[in-house]
């Protein structure tokens, strides 16, 4: 739960989820973490992404970022789209770059009154040797409709007005 303020989170998972999420959320579900690595010390969390009609889940690696942490980094993020930003990356998977090779992010582009949302692994390969994690956007290349042999990549769109309801849900606008 973001510090209280964000009454999406709570209901992630719960039998009433996609009765309460609205077109847009990003959160945590209330299942029990998960231990789905080869190091049984590393917890992952059960989370969900609301994209209109579409749920999409994941499991939030805990090694190096708590709940909280990526929280926080979802809420800076979207509100740098709403704020007019061109794009965002939700990571929704971080993990010690010298024990993996890749996170699991959303980029996050501003269309308009849209945002496009693409899922991803990223690479560290790909990152500078000193990548900062909290700039993880500016590492983020323009968004790309089709991959290099000419297919379309698969791309949910949100309206603007979804995203500016959670963010109000979540008391930041």
């Amino acid at each position: 739960m973001i510090g209280g303020n964000c009454p999406v989170i709570r209901y992630l998972g719960s039998k009433g989820a996609r009765a309460k999420t609205g077109m847009f959320s990003i959160g945590f579900t209330d299942e029990p973490v998960e231990y789905p690595y080869d190091d049984v010390t590393i917890a992952a969390a059960p989370g969900l992404l609301v994209m209109g009609k579409t749920f999409e889940g994941f499991l939030a690696n805990l090694a190096l970022w708590d709940k909280q942490a990526y929280e926080a980094h979802w809420l800076h993020e979207l509100k740098s789209i709403f704020d007019g930003a061109s794009k965002a990356t939700l990571i929704v998977s971080y993990d010690d770059p010298k024990l993996s090779y890749n996170m699991e992010i959303w980029p996050v582009y501003r269309d308009g009154d849209w945002i496009r949302l693409q899922n991803r692994l990223l690479f560290y390969e790909s990152l500078p040797a000193n990548f900062f994690v909290t700039e993880i956007s500016s590492y983020l290349r323009d968004r790309e409709t089709m991959n290099e042999e000419g297919q379309k990549l698969s791309e949910w769109s949100v309206g603007m007005r979804d995203l500016e309801n959670f963010l109000h849900r979540c008391g930041l606008i």
